[in-house]
């Protein structure tokens, strides 16, 4: 399972690597907002939709869903971040670009972005057994969008945790 948190590193790793981690991305958030788990297959999913819906959208695309954050600000790419006593590097995006791609994605795909239809949405899948496993890669939008929101409305880092 995957969650969307807009915290601090330590909100999202164990203390050790989130000291680590914090040496590179400095966050500190009074607020965690942590979205509904989804299924981590859902990411790859909206990758492979996103990829055919637009011509290009990097932050979405280019990142895996493992030591993953988006930072609020500009930036041109993916940067794949070394952090020490880690083996992987962090895959850092940018939140401003990502909410961008989000929209355009949701245009054309005739998803919304409204918080309350957002939400209405995701209640539908969460309140329906029957809907758990269907659409991962819309499910996975609602959460990520929600998510995104509340990132850039308190300006904090937007992490991909692994649960």
């Amino acid at each position: 399972m995957l969650a969307f948190v807009a915290g601090s590193a330590a909100d999202v790793f164990p203390a050790d690597l989130a000291e680590a981690i914090q040496t590179v991305v400095s966050s500190d958030a009074a607020d965690v907002y942590r979205s509904d788990p989804v299924d981590a297959r859902g990411w790859s999913q909206l990758q492979s939709r996103v990829l055919q819906t637009l011509d290009a959208a990097p932050q979405i695309t280019g990142v895996d869903a493992y030591q993953s954050v988006y930072l609020p600000g500009p930036r041109d790419s993916v940067e794949r971040v070394s952090i020490p006593n880690v083996a992987d590097p962090l895959e850092v995006g940018s939140l401003d670009a990502l909410l961008r791609e989000l929209r355009a994605f949701a245009a054309k795909a005739a998803l919304p972005t409204d918080d309350v239809e957002l939400m209405q949405l995701a209640a539908q899948y969460l309140e329906n057994d029957a809907l758990f496993d269907q659409d991962l890669d819309v499910q996975t939008y609602v959460q990520l969008m929600l998510a995104a929101k509340q990132s850039a409305a308190h300006g904090v880092p937007l992490w991909i945790a692994i649960e």
